[in-house]
């Protein structure tokens, strides 16, 4: 398997990356699309499935693009990704992988996006490697409440009378906050602010942060892309500057700056001073693209203590393997995506 939950076949001459398949799994597949000696493939017939499946929960798996372990128990798909964790931390010392488990498999996200065509009248997830639409009217990965929703949408595609004032093609999200169902269409993603779309897994990380500082001494904090600030206000700090992107104003304890700016380091470094904070520990949790120059980041600030939360390992290790002057204490796997590839990676570090 790998990273992105695809069975590899070196059957030929090329690496075959095979969509839904399993370790064991033995038939025929169907090449999609090739480059630079690597296939892409899906599979044409299994004449004998492997002894790691088992049927998918859900009736759509086979064609969407949106989930890849529904086809194998669950604790096998924590095997997995425990693997790729390990594999690409091989290069990094660290102490042994602690995984925490989602409390379930399905009907957890809060929010999930679909795409549409109304000419030819599709709506569902995007193959983002053909851009075709799958339609998904019973998909089980958001919360019951959002499944109600969805379901209307495609009941007698009413989905087309409200898209009607909508571009042609585009995009639709449908979310839940505090126990109320919204339909967006065409807005950004989460345009409200970002917030992790597993409620309960968030709670768990919260506290696994929480049991984390309070084993420091006291400490000031900064927090970068900090979002509503999430994960460190419940953190033992005396003093804190959250930083992201806000559009709208906040208290003086947030600071609004695109933190991939040329200027962000030395306009968060602007208003620590202006705030009298030093910051003995930094709290991060980037997007996929992950904080490149950390290293510049904490040779700033020389924090003692560092909490990394990372929904891409790849970037993950990427922005810490430079790090010299920092030791990696404990890795973490939570599992914020079952029936995915993706999971979030927690890194604590603390300086030499």
């Amino acid at each position: 398997m790998d990273s992105l939950g695809q069975g590899v076949s070196k059957e030929t001459d090329k690496i075959t990356f095979i969509a839904k398949t399993l370790p064991g799994d033995v038939g025929s597949a169907r090449i999609l699309s090739q480059k630079k000696g690597v296939c892409f493939a899906k599979v044409h017939q299994l004449t004998e499935p492997s002894p790691l499946r088992m049927t998918p929960v859900c009736p759509h798996f086979e064609n969407c693009p949106s989930c890849h372990y529904l086809h194998t128990p669950y604790q096998q798909e924590l095997i997995f990704k425990k693997q790729n964790l390990e594999k690409l931390f091989q290069k990094i010392p660290h102490p042994e992988i602690t995984v925490t488990p989602a409390i379930r498999r399905t009907h957890y996200r809060n929010r999930i996006q679909l795409h549409y065509d109304q000419v030819k009248k599709q709506i569902g997830m995007i193959d983002l490697k053909d851009h075709t639409i799958a339609p998904i009217p019973n998909c089980l990965i958001g919360r019951e409440a959002i499944l109600e929703t969805l379901q209307k949408l495609y009941q007698n595609d009413s989905w087309l009378n409200v898209a009607k004032q909508q571009p042609t093609q585009g995009h639709v999200e449908i979310y839940e906050v505090n126990g109320e169902v919204q339909v967006s269409w065409n807005k950004p993603y989460a345009q409200g602010g970002f917030t992790q779309v597993f409620d309960e897994m968030n709670q768990l990380l919260r506290e696994q942060l929480k049991v984390w500082s309070h084993n420091l001494p006291a400490f000031e904090l900064l927090d970068i892309f900090a979002g509503n600030g999430n994960l460190s206000e419940n953190l033992n700090y005396s003093k804190r500057l959250c930083v992201d992107v806000y559009s709208e104003a906040r208290p003086d304890s947030f600071l609004s700056q695109d933190l991939y700016e040329d200027h962000a380091l030395r306009n968060v470094k602007k208003r620590l001073q202006q705030q009298g904070i030093k910051p003995s520990v930094v709290v991060l949790d980037p997007p996929r693209s992950g904080l490149k120059n950390l290293e510049q980041w904490l040779e700033e600030f020389g924090p003692k203590q560092v909490a990394y939360v990372s929904c891409d390992p790849h970037t993950l290790v990427r922005d810490i393997m430079p790090l010299k002057n920092y030791e990696l204490t404990s890795l973490h796997l939570i599992d914020f995506f079952p029936s995915t590839f993706h999971f979030e990676t927690v890194a604590f570090l603390e300086r030499k």
